[in-house]
């Protein structure tokens, strides 16, 4: 009806103020959205009504009031859930955004769930290897690096790169990217060998696809830089305390 088109239309207008950055302007259109909707509908319990609450909450977390957006996105699912049903994808996004919000409070444990359960609907809508998947994968792998949980960061941050190589190919900065990850979940458990290779492979995709003055490729050349100075100080104080003197830099660690 002529309701749910309305409702429809001030949301979207309230996503534009969203881009626009006026977020006042933005959360009255979506409040307005939100009434009209509970009206057309007669209950709150409906997945229009989740939606806009869904966008309610947006504007709350990016006015840094996060209880009242984890507010919003927990009714939200709550009601998507009761009225499309547990396994229905369309809740996904709004369980990562309880879970950034868990992430954000520290709630490591949380947030991880969340995300779990996201991607679990995800993985089942769109298939294990879809690129949907992959932002929700990443956020699991960080959380698993801040726990020190560091050989399933690995593992799914691995998982990431195949992902992207089969959907990209091999040579694409965005599987650059996905090196760079895997490097700094080694660089964070102190393997500076297998944080240099990654690190340098990304370096070298990026030199191919970006070319050299481009700011990643600086950046990861800047990298692969730093890990080879702090991998060598290593060798050098091992060796001064075991009074072993080595004259040139190892195999593999010729800085760039």
């Amino acid at each position: 009806g002529s309701g749910a088109v309305v409702t429809s239309i001030l949301a979207r207008i309230g996503g534009i103020f969203c881009k626009m950055g006026k977020l006042d302007e933005a959360m009255s259109h979506y409040q307005e959205a939100y009434d009209l909707a509970t009206r057309t509908f007669g209950t709150t319990d409906h997945p229009e009504v989740a939606q806009v609450l869904h966008y309610i909450g947006g504007i709350h977390q990016k006015q840094g009031n996060l209880e009242k957006a984890k507010s919003c996105y927990e009714n939200a699912a709550k009601i998507l859930q009761s009225t499309l049903g547990h396994d229905d994808p369309t809740v996904a996004s709004t369980l990562v955004c309880i879970g950034g919000i868990h992430y954000r409070e520290k709630d490591l444990d949380r947030a991880l769930s969340y995300y779990n359960d996201a991607l679990r609907l995800n993985r089942a809508a769109f298939g294990t290897k879809h690129p949907d998947v992959i932002p929700i994968m990443k956020s699991i792998a960080a959380i698993h690096t801040k726990k020190e949980n560091f050989d399933k960061a690995i593992e799914i941050s691995t998982e990431v790169l195949d992902i992207k190589c089969a959907d990209l190919g091999g040579m694409h900065p965005e599987v650059a990217s996905a090196h760079k990850s895997i490097g700094n979940v080694h660089y964070k458990r102190g393997d500076l060998a297998c944080a240099e290779r990654e690190y340098r492979q990304a370096f070298s995709i990026y030199k191919q696809t970006l070319g050299d003055d481009h700011d990643s490729t600086k950046s990861a050349q800047a990298i692969v830089g730093q890990i080879c100075k702090e991998h060598l100080e290593i060798r050098a104080q091992a060796s001064s305390s075991n009074n072993v003197f080595f004259k040139r830099a190892p195999k593999g660690y010729e800085c760039l």
